[in-house]
């Protein structure tokens, strides 16, 4: 190469480069740069997407409430631009929900306090009137008692239904029992036979004769004249020993009278007892101390 083509060459280099290695040079440099900031987009494009997402998230919670009342909510939307702002407003929305549901379970729970104390309210008015209906009950059943009590005072214990009043030997009267039927106690069994009927009534209490009461009694409907077991005289009689223990013949609680025979063996003591003392004895007063034979009984 000649000196003159070397100068030339040389005038066409800058620090020992040509032009053209120096454009590829910088075009290198110009790449490696785009790549830098490229990168550094890209790191940044990253860090704000994963800083969005979780308002993206919260923001789609609430696009499907607003969606579902557009109404409600477009005032309050339309003041809002950011999505931060949406957010916060459906935070406060949920909020003012979990409060409302908070309000409705302690009203329900005042609810059911209420319910609670009506019906402590009620059973305590049913247990008061429950108190004076027993209250009650006892007033009358003591003023009960002090009638009868009066009664016995006036008329003695277990005093006669049927009865008249004859002079007592001291200046006063007392009530002398009419018999209303027979009895004669056997071995075998206990024979009823009727009894007269005295005449009218009783002069002091209830007006019925004694021949009307006899009727209500259905004394003519007992067997007479038969042997009779201890259980049948019972059955048969037992009626008439409840009318008047019940008041149903007199104001007042009363005993039949009737008459009683010993009829039974030697050796049948225990048996006369028991027919005596327990069968007639539980339905009637009882007279057995007469001298009439039990032959002339009608």
């Amino acid at each position: 190469m000649s000196v003159v083509g070397g100068s030339e060459y040389r005038r066409g280099t800058v620090l020992g480069l040509t032009v053209a290695e120096v454009f590829i040079l910088l075009l290198f440099l110009l790449m490696l740069a785009f790549l830098v900031l490229t990168n550094d987009w890209q790191q940044q494009q990253l860090e704000w997407e994963e800083h969005q997402q979780p308002m993206l998230n919260r923001l789609q919670e609430v696009l499907p409430l607003v969606a579902s009342n557009p109404e409600a909510w477009a005032e309050a939307v339309s003041e809002f631009e950011a999505p931060e702002e949406i957010v916060t407003l459906s935070r406060q929305k949920r909020e003012a929900e979990r409060q409302r549901d908070e309000a409705e379970r302690i009203l329900a729970e005042q609810e059911v306090e209420r319910r609670d104390a009506e019906q402590a309210r009620d059973q305590a008015i049913a247990a008061r009137h429950e108190a004076e209906q027993q209250r009650d009950e006892a007033v009358a059943a003591t003023q009960e008692a002090r009638d009868d009590l009066r009664v016995l005072r006036e008329k003695g214990q277990n005093p006669p239904c049927w009865y008249s009043k004859v002079p007592d030997g001291r200046g006063g009267e007392r009530e002398k029992a009419f018999y209303t039927l027979n009895a004669a106690v056997f071995d075998d069994g206990i024979v009823l036979r009727p009894e007269q009927l005295p005449p009218g009534g009783v002069d002091d209490d209830n007006g019925s004769t004694f021949r009307q009461e006899a009727d209500a009694l259905q004394l003519d409907a007992i067997p007479y004249g038969v042997p009779l077991t201890n259980s049948e005289v019972i059955q048969q009689l037992q009626h008439i020993h409840d009318a008047g223990k019940e008041a149903e013949v007199r104001s007042y609680s009363c005993i039949f009278w009737v008459r009683v025979w010993d009829q039974t063996s030697p050796d049948a003591k225990e048996r006369w007892k028991h027919a005596h003392d327990v069968i007639l004895e539980g339905l009637f007063g009882t007279f057995s101390g007469h001298n009439m034979p039990w032959q002339d009984v009608l």
